[in-house]
Formats: structure tokens, sequence, C-alpha cells
């Protein structure tokens, strides 16, 4: 039991927070020298209001699926149709698209890399003044650390699967900005995002 255990720190508190670096630093290369094209005339980014390089955000929602909870409480054992409502689609400039990447990278960080410093530096340094080590804490950082790996993978299978490297970004930056005006009563898709709906 000890030795799964073991097995299981290794994986969360190492392999993992490497993985999602690694993962990181693959799509930084992949998208930190795309260029989009030129705006065209008074065509300003949706987010920042600039005629900087960039490309199309575009976006599809539709009514609102609700969320995990209400899902499941539902009991479906097929999904419901979700026809798309409405699509929109808005000029996102290169430095909104980067921004957005840049931001999701720091938040994986701040995701994976607790968990190493709390099992390498905080458990040695507090066992040794007598400290007891609190299981739920590391059950949570070990919680962390997967879903950090899990959106470092999906950031990176993102850049390599969309058209360009940065289209993903420029349809969550559309999203995240319009959601503002649209509210919360629709769910959100990007282009990738659209396969699992019905036209």
């Amino acid at each position: 039991m000890n030795l799964i255990i073991d097995i299981i720190r290794i994986l969360t508190a190492l392999a993992a927070p490497v993985l999602a670096i690694v993962l990181s630093a693959l799509t930084l290369l992949k998208t930190c020298k795309i260029k989009g094209s030129a705006p065209e005339e008074r065509q300003a980014c949706l987010r920042c209001g600039e005629s900087r390089q960039g490309a199309e955000g575009q976006f599809h929602y539709t009514e609102s699926i609700g969320n995990a909870r209400e899902r499941a409480a539902e009991k479906q054992l097929t999904p419901k149709d979700t026809p798309i409502l409405g699509s929109e689609t808005h000029f996102v400039c290169d430095r909104c698209a980067q921004r957005f990447i840049w931001l999701e990278i720091l938040q994986i960080f701040l995701m994976v890399l607790p968990y190493p410093l709390y099992r390498y530096m905080v458990v040695p340094l507090a066992s040794g003044n007598g400290i007891f080590v609190n299981f739920l804490v590391e059950t949570l950082l070990v919680v962390l650390s997967l879903a950090g790996t899990t959106a470092a993978f999906d950031l990176y299978r993102a850049a390599r699967r969309s058209g360009s490297p940065l289209t993903e970004a420029r349809d969550r930056v559309a999203i995240n900005q319009r959601k503002k005006t649209l509210g919360k009563k629709f769910s959100y898709y990007t282009r990738l995002g659209t396969t699992q709906l019905h036209k």
C-alpha cells in the first residue's frame, strides 16, 4: 500500500509538473512567432480596441446545458441535441491572443508547482519541527497537479489541432469578451468545441 502511495506521489509531484511544463513550453514555441494579417480599415481588436496584426476569433453558442451536477441529476444515457442558436466572428489581435496563452500557462504553473514545493520543501521542514502533515491538503494539491497537467495537454492539443496555433486562443478571447454582454444563459463553444454539437 505504501508503495502505491509513493508511486502516486512521484507521478503527481514530479512527473505531472514536468510534463505540464514541457507541454507549456512546446505550446509557447508553437504560438510565440505566429503572425496574423494586417487588420482591414477601421478593424480593431475586440479586446483591446487596437488595430494590430491578428485574425478572426469565432465561436458558437447554444442553450445552456447546465453544470455537470445538473446534467448528472438528469441521468441521461445519451446527450440531448444542442442546436447552435448563434455564431459570432470578431477580430482579435496577435497580442491579445498570445496574452491569453501566457495567462493560461501562468495558471497551469500555479496549479502544478505547489505540490512539489509542498512535498519536497514544506513537508521535510515541517516533519523536523514536529508539525503534522495534513492529508487533506496533500489530496487537494494532487488534484490541482493533475488538473494543471490536463489543462497543459488541452492547451497544447488546441495549438496543434487548430488551423493556426492561435485559433483556439482567439476564439477563447472572443468568448470571454462577448460573454460579458451575452451573459451566462448560453453555453459557448470554440471552433474545436463544435464537434459535439448538432448544427
